[in-house]
C-alpha cells in the first residue's frame, strides 16, 4: 500500500497547498499562493512529527500570516508599484483659446481649441463669437468656462 494513503492528513494538507497555489492562477494576487506554502509546509512537518489537529491548524495559520507579511514585503521591493503623477488640473486655468464655435451664454453649445483638442466651452458674461479668442476660467469634468477676452484698449 502506498505511504501516501496511509499517511492521510500529510497528502490532504500537501494537496490543499498545491491546489491553492494552483488557484492563484485564476484568482489575482499573491494571498492564495501563500496559503499554499504553509498548507504544504505544514504537510512536510506532519510527516516529521505527529502533531494533533489543533496544532496542525495553529501552525497553518502562523506560517500563513508570517509568509503573508514576509512575501508582500518582499514582493513590493521586487515590483515596486508603478504611481502615476496627476496632471494637475488648474494649468489650464487663465489660458487662451480660440473659438471654433461660438460660445453660449450658459448653454453647451459652444467649442474652444485647447491643446489641439476641441472642447465644450460656456460663458457666464456674454456670448462670445467663433474666431475670437477666451479665456478659460474653470473646468467642469468635460466642459470649459470662459469668459471673452477683452483687450484693453487703446
Amino acid at each position: 500500500m502506498p505511504d501516501f494513503l496511509t499517511n492521510l492528513p500529510v497528502t490532504v494538507w500537501i494537496g490543499g497547498g498545491i491546489f491553492l497555489i494552483l488557484a492563484e492562477f485564476f484568482i489575482p494576487g499573491t494571498f492564495v499562493a501563500f496559503l499554499g506554502t504553509a498548507g504544504i509546509l505544514t504537510g512536510i512537518l506532519l510527516y516529521f512529527f505527529d502533531l494533533s489537529l489543533g496544532w496542525q491548524l495553529g501552525i497553518w495559520a502562523s506560517l500563513s500570516t508570517g509568509l503573508i507579511y514576509v512575501g508582500s514585503q518582499t514582493i513590493r521591493k521586487i515590483f515596486p508599484a508603478q504611481t502615476e503623477h496627476a496632471v494637475p488640473t488648474d494649468d489650464q486655468i487663465g489660458r487662451l483659446v480660440p473659438v471654433v464655435k461660438d460660445v453660449l451664454v450658459e448653454r453647451k453649445g459652444g467649442r474652444v481649441l485647447f491643446q489641439g483638442v476641441e472642447w465644450d466651452a460656456i460663458s457666464k458674461k456674454s456670448r462670445i463669437p467663433q474666431g475670437s479668442q477666451a479665456r478659460i476660467l474653470s473646468r467642469d469634468n468635460l466642459t470649459f468656462l470662459v469668459e471673452p477676452l477683452e483687450l484693453p484698449e487703446e
